[in-house]
């Protein structure tokens, strides 16, 4: 974590005391200037290293110096700081902690002075240690050290687990593969068809132990295969690949001789492999390809004479597959059936006593679908004597079993995944420990949280949450997490971690100190003080405002929270906060939380109280100058007096209260400020909107009392805004007069929602006309007495997700013309209406009709248009129906 330290000190050096118009003016400015030249040295170092975890302990032991000197450093700094601002009263005790911080400068050069020399001398030693071939081989990105064969290996992916295995069971799962049936009869349909004539690349990915090599054995075995194909060959590249040992083995396969094979010349061996491939249809399968750099070095031995030869890939990492070729079979979880199947191949019997099977299948569902999961505790439980206590204790560590030494084969699967992470998306990776086990998250949360912790190094053109963006989908490409739930465009709104993965995290972010999960005072955390930066807990504890163990805690994330004592005292353990994330917590003294004044490093809050009721509960904050504050989010309303302070925080991104009643006024243009809701009606008034220019998330609520339609014509000055939601708005209409709805009204809006407002459907003509609309969710927005909706051709030209949500629509009338680029239909609750317009069976775009409790009616209509645009334009679009009945709900799914 020596990257996560560095970075982070920068960061807070830069926010503090770097920038143009510096919040702490230092006469000792050039201490401050040396150390941050020093961390910039460092995190470019860590940033070039290809140094390899196999390379030595030394380098690790340096990595924890530098780690443990940066946050050390940071802390310190830190807690002057809040010393500064907060407690030193008076000229002299100011001057006093000035001087404090300016010897925290001077030792912390120091420090970093030796440990640069330091580093410079392990490279260099490294460097002369490699001989005079050293440039050549990091040009090649370490093609030594690299693990090759021409066999499927048995130390990869399922098989990985063979020498844990006992005899008979390890035959018996070699001989039958579990599950990935579909995957299967499409790889071979690929393959084997005949109309296919040029070179193909096919790839399998999924994360590592998901079984990509057991499937690509499986088609690479097969009989149909073996005839369809003149030459076939297989090479293992692992992620140090070996240039010399690939050719030779990919040599060995389709060549008689072994004369070219012994050769040590790869041009040679290149040219030998490519005439013993031309003219011949042939398969070669690459099995764990890590990078675009292995395949570049052989993709030109492989001839494309147009006979239907294929390349078959397997990888963890989407990016690298879809440099090669564009045909991706991407690997899925086995469900519960095959699971139990695997399980029972593997243990080598299918029949167990009622007890053992309950015990089984319990640490079966542990597993979350992974084979190499089940395959190594399968083996376990079948050299296991049948007890019952014995067995249940493997159900309650089923992880701790699966990866219980990292020296151990099935570890080395998951740790080299994580092992082979740029050192920037290490901290990344390890942060998913703070959340539950089967936690879906959801990415915009995520994205806010990392940003906020200070681990992500700044990029030119992007702001922090994009940088984390970009950051998350690596992870994804690398699958090490996996996409829950997408958007309509494909972007995406919740991931998940495999619980395996989880633990893995958790491991080396305790051994990193980043993270502890608390569990209540006699946790041995509660015990003695410990750096742990973020804190986590999956269930209700009690935090004690006296224990010391959380004063260097940089986030505290919990579901729900009790204390003891006042608010005031525990928060006093917690000087350093920058992230608190707090899904509930009783409201004590209404609320009132004055010890937040006190976190000044604050720079991510979300909180949600459990009193609940039809109003919202008020939070009664006294903001100190958050001047470190990004995203602010309160399940709540706030007063008057107190949402004036958010004014006081020029970094803030992100704003979201229950009901923002009152704003106070701005003296000051808020470039940061993107997403605010949701604001009262009143609010939305061109002085404020002209003050918070680059605002591109907007959330307006009404009261029943309130009617201001001056607020709509204001938002016209607001240029950049992509999102606009609207709640309660009690208008019968909406005010159109002076409105350029075509041109400047909105240009830049492509999402807008309507929940519980009384528009009438005429309305829509208007909404039509949004430029650059995309998205429209209309949700109980229509007045009751509008049953008829007829479109028009002038609007919608750009719409490509309608989701309706109104109890009373009758009759919609409408042609393919009105919603030319529409993708995505959502229609819910319309039991009134009978038919969707026959028009949508020409919207080739269309890809998804998704009813919600809906007339039957209405899903014969639906089918109707899917048979008649696969009839007219061969277009397969989804039809997905949920309905009730009774207590129950029915899911179908059509597809043709």
């Amino acid at each position: 974590m020596a990257y996560a330290a560095v970075t982070s000190l920068k960061g807070t050096l830069h926010l503090h005391f770097l920038q143009s118009q510096p919040r702490l003016p230092l006469m000792y400015k050039p201490k401050m200037v040396s150390l941050h030249r020093n961390l910039s040295f460092l995190q470019e170092s860590r940033e070039k290293s290809e140094m390899d975890y196999d390379d030595a302990g030394v380098m690790k032991d340096v990595e924890a110096e530098i780690r443990d000197a940066a946050f050390e450093a940071e802390e310190r700094i830190e807690m002057e700081l809040t010393n500064i601002y907060l407690e030193a009263k008076g000229w002299a005790k100011r001057v006093a902690c000035l001087l404090r911080l300016h010897e925290i400068f001077i030792q912390a050069v120091k420090q970093t002075d030796y440990l640069k020399k330091k580093l410079i001398n392990i490279q260099s030693e490294k460097q002369l240690a490699k001989g005079p071939s050293q440039s050549e081989r990091m040009r090649q990105r370490g093609l030594l050290h690299g693990s090759t064969s021409s066999q499927p290996d048995l130390e990869h992916e399922n098989n990985i687990t063979v020498n844990k295995l006992s005899k008979n069971a390890s035959i018996k799962f070699d001989s039958t593969m579990v599950g990935c049936n579909e995957e299967f009869k499409t790889i071979m349909d690929q393959l084997t068809r005949q109309s296919a004539k040029k070179l193909q690349v096919v790839s399998i990915v999924g994360m590592g132990g998901i079984g990509k090599t057991t499937l690509a054995r499986k088609v690479y075995e097969d009989s149909s295969i073996t005839l369809h194909f003149d030459k076939r060959a297989w090479v293992t590249v692992s992620h140090e690949y070996n240039l010399l040992q690939m050719l030779q083995c990919l040599v060995g396969c389709v060549s008689a001789s072994s004369d070219k094979q012994s050769s040590n010349d790869t041009s040679e061996l290149a040219a030998s492999l490519r005439k013993h491939l031309m003219g011949q249809r042939y398969l070669i399968v690459m099995d764990d390809i890590w990078s675009k750099e292995a395949w570049d070095s052989v993709q030109r031995c492989f001839p494309d004479d147009n006979k239907g030869s294929h390349i078959l890939l397997t990888s963890r990492y989407k990016e690298v597959v879809e440099y090669a070729g564009n045909s991706t079979i991407n690997m899925s979880f086995l469900d519960v059936n095959e699971s139990w199947n695997l399980f029972c191949n593997v243990f080598g019997q299918t029949k167990f006593v009622s007890v053992f099977e309950q015990i089984s299948r319990k640490i079966v569902e542990k597993c979350n679908g992974l084979p190499l999961a089940i395959i190594v505790i399968a083996s376990l439980l079948s050299k296991t004597e049948a007890a019952v206590e014995k067995w249940n204790n493997v159900a309650e560590n089923v992880s701790r079993y699966v990866i219980s030494d990292s020296n151990d084969a099935c570890s080395r699967i998951l740790y080299l995944s994580y092992n082979q992470l740029p050192h920037h998306l290490k901290a990344c990776f390890l942060y998913f420990g703070v959340f539950p086990e089967d936690c879906e998250i959801h990415v915009k949360k995520l994205v806010r949280l990392w940003a906020a912790e200070g681990f992500l190094r700044a990029e030119d053109h992007r702001n922090m949450e994009e940088v984390a963006m970009k950051c998350l989908q690596d992870l994804v490409d690398r699958s090490l997490v996996f996409v829950s739930k997408q958007s309509y465009n494909g972007k995406m709104k919740t991931i998940r971690i495999h619980d395996l993965l989880r633990d893995l995290c958790l491991r080396e972010a305790r051994y990193e100190n980043l993270v502890n999960e608390v569990d209540d005072k006699n946790h041995p955390v509660y015990k003695k003080k410990i750096s742990c930066r973020w804190m986590g807990r999956t269930s209700v504890f009690t935090l004690h405002p006296s224990a010391e163990c959380f004063y260097r805690s940089h986030s505290i994330h919990h579901p729900h929270v009790d204390y003891l004592g006042s608010v005031e005292s525990l928060y006093s353990s917690f000087k350093l906060l920058r992230v608190v994330d707090i899904e509930s917590m009783p409201s004590c003294e209404h609320g009132v939380i004055y010890a937040l004044a006190n976190l000044i490093h604050l720079r991510y809050l979300s909180l949600r109280s459990i009193m609940y009721s039809h109003c919202p509960t008020y939070f009664h904050l006294e903001l100190f100058e958050h001047w470190n504050m990004q995203s602010f989010i309160v399940h709540g309303a706030l007063d008057s007096f107190d949402a004036y302070g958010i004014w006081k925080m020029p970094l803030l991104r992100n704003f979201c209260i229950q009901r923002i009643d009152s704003l106070g006024s701005l003296s000051v243009v808020h470039r940061n400020l993107e997403s605010i809701s949701w604001l009262n009606s009143k609010l939305c008034t061109k002085d404020l909107f002209t003050m918070i220019p680059n605002l591109k998330k907007l959330g307006v609520c009404d009261r029943y009392d309130e009617k201001n339609q001056d607020c709509f014509y204001s938002f016209e000055h607001l240029e950049q805004l992509e999102e606009l939601s609207i709640r309660g708005w009690y208008f019968n209409h909406i005010p159109c007069s002076d409105i350029s709805w075509a041109t400047s009204f909105l240009p830049n809006l492509k999402k807008l929602k309507f929940f519980l407002t009384s528009l009438a459907w005429n309305d829509m003509r208007l909404i039509g006309l949004l430029p650059n609309l995309e998205v429209l969710k209309l949700k109980h927005a229509i007045v009751k007495e509008d049953k008829i909706w007829e479109t028009s051709e002038e609007g919608f030209r750009k719409l490509k997700r309608l989701v309706i949500e109104y109890e009373w629509l009758e009759h919609w009338s409408a042609e393919s013309d009105h919603f030319p680029l529409l993708e995505c239909l959502e229609i819910c609750e319309c039991k009134y209406l009978r038919e969707i317009p026959s028009g949508f069976a020409n919207i080739t775009t269309l890809a998804l009709i998704q009813l919600n409790r809906c007339s039957d009616s209405v899903l014969d209509s639906a089918k109707s248009i899917q048979e008649e645009q696969n009839s007219n334009y061969g277009n397969a679009f989804h039809v997905r129906s949920e309905m009730g009945v009774d207590k129950y709900r029915f899911v179908s799914s059509l597809k043709l």
